[in-house]
């Protein structure tokens, strides 16, 4: 898995995901958050980070950016 797009907020970071999934490709949120209990701790083990499979990186990239970037 390889990470696309990093997120500082868990909502932007699934929005991100389940455009991904509308387009067909399969993607995932992981954070280090002490399984919800710590929230705060994403602002220092770099945030909520959407990954996909190595082989839809390049079109989740375009993707991604493309939606950011408006």
């Amino acid at each position: 898995m390889i990470t696309i797009a990093t997120y500082l907020n868990e909502a932007g970071a699934h929005i991100a995901m389940g455009l991904l999934k509308s387009k067909g490709i399969s993607a995932d949120v992981v954070a280090d958050d002490g399984g919800g209990m710590r929230p705060s701790l994403v602002f220092f083990t770099g945030g909520y980070k959407v990954v996909v499979d190595e082989k839809d990186a390049e079109r989740a990239t375009e993707i991604i950016k493309a939606v950011d970037n408006k």
